[in-house]
């Protein structure tokens, strides 16, 4: 064939063939970096009412024990009752600024996101959005927390006040002992139990927006599946 037979061959029809080359490995470096952030970001937001209502739970289980005037089993509940008031109030007094952590690094991730394919950009959008309606979630219980605790914080006091007491022998059985505990407790029963209701009812009401998180991290990792070959951080569920 001649050279101009060939350049007749060359200079047939053509299409173009879009290939997506995917992101530059810094761009790449950037978004794991970002997924690792909101990872951290969120289960550190995510302990605030997980702590809560350990403590919650604890101080009802000491409740109902020191409520028997047994006071080897309320000592045995009062020891995870302190830990775990102790690990509540380090949760809430952080967790202003854990949500803003959180929210920072649902912002990042979208702006490392600009690279992507369109799905992929619109999928972390959808999750970023989902995290700023959890992140609302989460501050409203704590909202509630805090309404609820002093409340709470009496029981704890009233539990210690009558522990150290059955510990020093002011009673001379278990009867009287319940009977002592009962008239401790007697000024806060009222505010104990709306405070248990409100607990209860606000963990329950951010519920649906962490439910909503999960099926969005679900949709964004499998968008950025074809990411993972060679790199790319997971999104966690």
């Amino acid at each position: 064939m001649t050279a101009l037979a060939l350049l007749a061959a060359c200079e047939a029809p053509t299409r173009t063939i879009r290939v997506p080359v995917g992101p530059a490995p810094t761009a790449l470096a950037a978004l794991d970096a970002a997924v690792a952030d909101v990872d951290a970001a969120r289960k550190a937001a995510l302990g605030g009412p997980a702590a809560v209502v350990a403590a919650a739970t604890a101080l009802d289980s000491s409740d109902e024990a020191c409520a028997t005037g047994n006071r080897t089993r309320a000592a045995e509940t009062r020891r995870t009752a302190r830990a775990a008031v102790a690990e509540q109030d380090r949760a809430l007094a952080t967790y202003a600024n854990q949500l803003s952590a959180y929210r920072a690094a649902l912002e990042a991730l979208t702006g490392a996101a600009a690279p992507l394919e369109p799905a992929q950009r619109e999928a972390l959008a959808a999750l970023a959005k989902a995290g700023e309606q959890e992140a609302d979630a989460l501050a409203g219980f704590g909202d509630q927390a805090r309404a609820a605790w002093p409340a709470y914080r009496a029981l704890d006091e009233a539990q210690s006040t009558w522990l150290d007491r059955a510990s020093s022998g002011w009673f001379r059985s278990d009867r009287e002992a319940a009977d002592g505990y009962t008239v401790l407790r007697l000024p806060v029963a009222e505010q104990v139990g709306a405070a248990r209701s409100a607990v209860a009812k606000a963990d329950a009401a951010r519920r649906p927006a962490t439910e909503r998180m999960r099926a969005a991290l679900a949709a964004a990792n499998a968008a950025l599946q074809p990411l993972r070959a060679p790199s790319a951080g997971t999104l966690p569920g």
